[in-house]
């Protein structure tokens, strides 16, 4: 297919550190190397890990996510610090993935963590959330994807509630109902041109912060999570606009909360 260079240059050295699919959201079956997955029936979240060997983890995995945020269990960690994030304008293309849609970035600024740069590769939506708080949905999730150049992860997931339209959703908002019409002639993304990531680096006084796994296959663990505590808030236009351009199989694209398996989930409060 025209037009599809960039996405694919992205997700070819990701391959190459073995860092496939969800959140980073790297289409294998559209690279032909793996089985195509969905959020429903015989190739839903309770058969990925038989679909392929290359899915196993999802099944076997023992630090699987999304998980559920148990407030009363978390553990204040007062070593952990305000995300550092300095992010850039940045050139960027819409991507109908099937099982989701998400702005792949150029050069977009990093997020730094003990001293190490993670660069800012792309960002997507689930609905309804694939994380919950103290066993609470929320209507959306957004996913900001980081990698180093060790080929490591690390994701900062953002919550929202229907209420008001989200500022960064609607700067691509047409571009989604055009992406949407695209699915009928074949074409899975569109230029966005300069996208202002400025907004992505409001501050963060609450997050939670574990170590867990890509959220699709093939759930590569050893991802670093970090959930914000406060909630965006989105339009039902806007959670409609970035479900229609996906399967028929993959409009709620959220995959069900796994164990934690005594894994513990770390607490940075500003204000406790």
């Amino acid at each position: 297919m025209a037009a599809r260079f960039a996405f694919f240059v992205v997700a070819s050295a990701l391959l190459l550190l073995h860092c496939f699919a969800n959140s980073t959201d790297l289409d294998l079956e559209e690279l032909g190397t793996a089985p195509v997955f969905s959020y429903s029936g015989n190739t839903g979240p309770d058969k990925w890990g038989s679909l392929s060997p290359l899915y196993a983890t999802c099944s076997n995995g023992k630090a699987q996510s999304p998980i559920d945020i148990v407030k009363n269990k978390v553990v204040r960690n007062k070593n952990l610090k305000p995300l550092r994030r300095e992010y850039y304008p940045a050139n960027a293309t819409l991507v109908n993935h099937g099982y989701n849609v998400g702005l792949v970035f150029g050069n977009a600024g990093v997020l730094i963590l003990n001293g190490k740069n993670y660069t800012l590769l792309q960002m997507h939506w689930h609905s309804p959330s694939e994380h919950k708080i103290h066993g609470v949905t929320f209507d959306v999730e957004l996913h900001l994807v980081h990698m180093a150049s060790d080929g490591s992860l690390a994701v900062i997931a953002i919550l929202y509630k229907i209420g008001d339209a989200d500022p960064i959703i609607a700067k691509i908002q047409s571009k989604l109902a055009e992406l949407a019409k695209e699915v009928f002639t074949n074409q899975d993304q569109i230029a966005v041109g300069t996208y202002d990531t400025w907004k992505l680096r409001r501050n963060t006084r609450k997050y939670y912060r574990y170590i867990g796994s890509l959220t699709t296959p093939p759930c590569t663990e050893n991802v670093i999570w970090h959930i914000f505590g406060k909630e965006r808030s989105i339009s039902k236009e806007q959670i409609e606009a970035l479900k229609a351009p996906v399967k028929a199989t993959c409009k709620k694209n959220s995959r069900p909360v796994q164990p934690l398996n005594g894994r513990q989930v770390e607490l940075f409060d500003e204000f406790s």
